[in-house]
């Protein structure tokens, strides 16, 4: 039987549930057969915890959070599908925490989001064509690890914040279309291309040592820039030089071979991420 409690639950020892909004509950999930069951019967403010095992696909619904008990090792969603998670026309912020979501190589987004604001956090996406494809959306993703997809994330037309994720061994790490996402402390490594950034798009990558990604060891480049300016909010044909000061680009001497297009990289991080270098620093034999 399905039940919620507005109680406090306690699972694996810590107390859960105590600073959700006033009159929200707990609900808990423990196999696909009542899995999207437990989330359509929630309501907003609601938490939903899905009990460690292997699941297919769930639909998100507004407002509520979906927590996996005991994290990505145990809890797994894999995709019969063309996707795992799917969040469509969501209006309020949903979130996602702590599953493996394993596209089986077939889904066209891990995480398939349209006209959605939702929050993915402590993840492990793998084996998609894009671990999250957004489009028109407000996104999140947060200490998650991507791997194995043509796009770790693919944006388009979408905003949000790409802070402290592991994104390895992908086509292309980030792949921004008309889009203008925060990026920060990110390890984007192993791609063919590390970060690719095209149409209208104007993003925040890094900006302080404190926010540096690390883009490193990515075969074909570290950034790819084909955006577009826009004036005044207007849209044109003119190439935009795209400014990423404080980030590590994989030497304490970055080169123009890292860099495709019009980029402005200095200052840049050193390897050990707490100095930013302006001019590449002596080599020892002078």
């Amino acid at each position: 039987m399905i039940e919620r409690t507005s109680a406090a639950l306690i699972l694996g020892g810590f107390l859960v549930g105590a600073a959700s909004p006033a009159g929200a509950g707990n609900w808990r999930a423990t196999s696909q057969r009542d899995l999207q069951e437990v989330i359509d019967s929630a309501v907003y403010g609601d938490t939903v915890y899905v009990a460690p095992g292997e699941y297919k696909m769930l639909l998100m619904r507004p407002g509520i959070r979906i927590i996996a008990e005991e994290g990505p090792e145990e809890t797994i969603l894999k995709s019969p599908v063309n996707w795992c998670v799917k969040a469509t026309e969501i209006d309020s912020l949903s979130s996602l925490e702590g599953f493996t979501l394993d596209g089986n190589r077939g889904a066209d987004g891990v995480v398939l989001a349209k006209k959605a604001k939702i929050e993915i956090r402590n993840c492990v996406l793998t084996n998609g064509w894009s671990g999250v494809r957004a489009t028109f959306c407000e996104i999140i993703v947060e200490n998650c690890k991507i791997n194995h997809c043509q796009n770790g994330i693919y944006m388009y037309e979408s905003e949000g914040k790409i802070r402290g994720n592991e994104i390895h061994r992908c086509i292309k790490g980030l792949n921004l279309v008309s889009s203008g996402p925060l990026v920060q402390r990110n390890d984007i490594a192993r791609c063919t291309i590390g970060i690719s950034v095209s149409e209208h798009s104007d993003p925040t990558i890094g900006g302080s040592l404190a926010s540096a990604n690390r883009i490193h060891d990515n075969g074909a480049g570290c950034l790819e820039n084909e955006a577009l300016a826009k004036n005044f909010g207007i849209r044109t044909m003119k190439p935009m030089t795209l400014r990423v000061p404080y980030n590590y680009w994989g030497s304490d001497c970055p080169d123009s071979v890292c860099f495709r297009g019009p980029v402005e990289w200095a200052p840049w991080v050193d390897e050990t991420g707490t100095r930013s270098l302006e001019r590449c620093p002596p080599s020892s034999s002078e």
